[in-house]
């Protein structure tokens, strides 16, 4: 028997229609995936930004409660030394009061007894001024 040659027509690859299917259903899917994945980042960006309003609301409270007791202990510091000024210039105050009184008893007499000259015609205004005045 002779040997005959026997030759194999190529088949081209296998294209078959399942295998595209399959591609484009993997394909579908991961795309799915990849939505799911963009819903599921919104979702965490919001809840993200929601936190963390909550959290810089919750700072600005303290800042706002910190500023308050600052700015209280500033008032309250003014306020005691407007107040220690104050009773130094009452102190003040009463202290040129009770000068003026002083004078204006030391000086009484003299100035009752110089209208009195000055009425009865014993002194001459000059002379009342001179007398009025606060010997030293």
């Amino acid at each position: 028997m002779a040997k005959e040659k026997t030759t194999h027509a190529q088949v081209p690859p296998s294209t078959s229609h399942s295998a595209v299917e399959t591609i484009v259903g993997a394909l579908s899917e991961l795309e799915g995936d990849i939505d799911g994945l963009y819903v599921r980042v919104e979702e965490m960006k919001k809840r993200i930004m929601a936190h963390s309003n909550e959290e810089v609301e919750k700072l600005k409270q303290q800042v706002i409660a910190m500023a308050n007791g600052e700015a209280k202990q500033i008032v309250d510091r003014a306020k005691a030394e407007a107040e220690a000024e104050s009773e130094k210039i009452g102190e003040m105050g009463r202290a040129n009061v009770a000068n003026l009184k002083k004078n204006i008893n030391s000086s009484f007499d003299a100035a009752v007894d110089s209208i009195v000259g000055t009425v009865l015609g014993d002194i001459t205004p000059a002379d009342s001024q001179r007398a009025a005045k606060p010997k030293k």
